[in-house]
């Protein structure tokens, strides 16, 4: 499980340290002391273990380490380098001064090690205690005690944040990790105490469920069997784990497993937010099932769409949601829409983590997976950042598993991540960008695909969000193109619209005001009537134009003349067939989604 540089060694195990007898103890002067001679400098731990004679199967399985109790003679000035850097010396001068205690401290002798190891902790206590501020007091259960910040540099791992400290008990490591909260007060109008609640919700029990898991793993990824938890904390939405131990080369090892153990919690305790017909939808796994809970208002009487989609699967229950649409009472609305979410959403596998990613089904003749799909299938796309349910924001690299990855999805907000589904992903050449969190947040994505070294990418982004677009825009340098798509837009402010109109490539308008009033007179090109699509730029018509070709199999697109006004090019699907038109030949429309908010 791991090698090491030492002249004598002892095995450690998750229960203890290996004794002669074959049990385990947690002092290592009463383990076996196994001199390197016997098995060489590198032996494998759990081989030693079965050589001495010792066949616990349970301890084979989990793996056996080594823990070097005297170190050979080349490293031993090792040990002095590291606490003299700790003591803010420069690394020639710890060298320099570690090389002299090897000589005055006879360090030639195998038992003088021990003791100088020793006398160093002692003098780098003294050192921060008479040269450092106090950085913060860890509060454990017998003691209050000072902690004081090393030069060590912080380091950024898997999206936590490790640092290192001194106490008068040794290193102490803090690892602190972003938590998941879904600000609903970005979607819900509710009285605190239940803003509370949902804001927390995945929250709640985390420590306790942690602790745990981690007890029960921490050997198995890198730590000792004795490595404890001296304090955990949650302190503005930061996980705060302080350990006595942390080790340096299996840096991300740890932090790794560290993330799955949240992971699994937010799994356990799964939320989401989606939305229908412009209404807000939480949804919560509770007593193991997944359940819409809360849904705001329906502000908007009629979409085409939804009634399609709804038509289509959602029988008696989603005849008396459209029909209640029509009336005021927005209880009976929210009720039915969490009811309709139950039977249409949930029970047909929208949240399902055993769901397939990949498929060739295209939904809606003008949508943006099925233009980002026709995009990859002519080349133009080499990756698309989209969102998809228990993923977050992921990156797509096919036409099949972007498809597959959104499958008639509905807006999403607010994820919950399941290491089931990011396993199926990347088995279907999907990229999740935050496989331990689900987070949302495609600037990232953008700057994780670039990272990758993708060239020409499409990113979409929804309601609120598409305030963002100026962001994206400023990734587009050098040789780097990107696709920007505005979705979701019922009920965008006007700020939101205005930043849309300057950077946006492509635009759905939805049941949007704004986009009406500001986005509709200045597209160069319309796609659709009752949910125009519109055009913004140059580069979103050639991608919108390759969709619709591909569609038809016919390449009559070629000379459009794209501009804004009355002469602006429109392509209707009529009678199951595209037809180009100019926007004065368009008639009002008699089925489009009202009323605009």
């Amino acid at each position: 499980m791991a090698s090491h540089d030492g002249l004598k060694y002892i095995l450690e195990t998750k229960k203890g340290y290996v004794t002669a007898d074959g049990s385990f103890t947690d002092k290592t002067n009463e383990a076996l002391l196994i001199d390197f001679w016997k098995f060489g400098f590198v032996p494998d731990a759990t081989d030693i273990y079965r050589k001495l004679g010792f066949n616990d199967q349970e301890i084979i399985k989990s793996g056996v380490s080594i823990e070097t109790i005297i170190p050979a003679y080349e490293a031993r000035d090792r040990i002095g380098i590291y606490y003299y850097l700790l003591m803010d010396y420069d690394y020639e001068n710890a060298v320099n001064q570690s090389r002299k205690d090897y000589i005055d401290y006879k360090l030639y002798n195998d038992d003088n090690c021990l003791k100088y190891e020793n006398a160093l902790k002692t003098k780098i206590l003294d050192y921060y205690q008479k040269h450092k501020h106090t950085s913060e007091i860890l509060k454990t259960d017998n003691d209050n005690i000072p902690l004081y910040k090393t030069n060590v540099e912080d380091t950024e791992i898997l999206g936590g944040t490790l640092k290192h400290f001194y106490s008068k008990i040794g290193s102490v490591f803090m690892y602190s990790i972003p938590l998941k909260n879904p600000h609903v007060e970005k979607y819900f109008d509710m009285e605190k105490e239940d803003l509370d609640y949902y804001n927390y919700f995945q929250q709640g029990g985390l420590v306790e469920y942690f602790v745990t898991r981690f007890n029960e793993e921490k050997f198995n990824f890198g730590l000792h069997f004795n490595t404890e938890i001296l304090d955990i904390k949650i302190i503005n939405d930061q996980l705060n784990i302080y350990l006595n131990d942390w080790n340096n080369w299996k840096n991300f090892q740890i932090a790794q497993h560290i993330n799955s153990i949240i992971r699994d919690f937010y799994s356990e305790r799964e939320m989401h937010i989606t939305r229908m017909f412009g209404s807000y939808v939480i949804l919560q796994k509770i007593n193991g099932n997944l359940t819409a809970v809360k849904a705001t208002p329906i502000p908007i009487k009629y979409c085409p769409l939804m009634v399609k989609l709804l038509k289509e699967v959602g029988g008696e229950l989603a005849e008396k949601l459209i029909s209640s649409l029509d009336v005021s009472d927005s209880d009976k609305q929210s009720k039915l829409m969490c009811e309709l979410i139950n039977q249409i959403v949930i029970k047909t596998g929208y949240f399902d983590t055993s769901r397939p990613l990949n498929s060739c089904e295209a939904n809606v003749l003008f949508g943006a997976s099925e233009t980002i799909s026709s995009g990859f299938k002519s080349g133009m796309l080499d990756a698309a950042v989209i969102v998809s349910n228990n993923l977050g924001t992921i990156i797509t690299t096919n036409d099949s598993n972007t498809q597959g990855a959104v499958k008639r999805m509905t807006g999403l907000f607010y994820t919950s991540p399941s290491d089931k589904i990011v396993k199926t992903a990347k088995d279907a050449g999907i990229i999740p960008v935050f496989p331990y969190t689900g987070e949302i947040n495609q600037i990232e994505g953008v700057k994780q695909a670039i990272k990758m070294g993708y060239k020409s990418i499409a990113v979409t982004l929804a309601a609120q969000d598409n305030q963002f677009m100026e962001k994206l825009k400023e990734l587009e340098k050098d040789d780097i193109t990107i696709y920007k798509f505005g979705l979701c837009s019922t009920g965008i402010n006007e700020s939101t619209a205005l930043t849309m109109l300057k950077n946006a490539d492509i635009i759905w308008s939805c049941a949007s005001k704004y986009i009406k009033e500001y986005i509709e007179p200045n597209a160069i090109a319309q796609v659709g009537i009752r949910i125009p699509v519109h055009i913004m730029t140059e580069k979103g018509w050639q991608l919108v134009k390759n969709h619709l070709e591909i569609m038809s199999m016919d390449r009559y697109l070629d000379d459009v003349s794209l501009c804004k006004g009355l002469e602006k090019p429109v392509v209707i699907n009529q009678n199951k067939s595209l037809k180009l038109v100019k926007k004065r030949e368009v008639y009002k429309c008699s089925d489009c989604p009202h009323p605009c908010i």
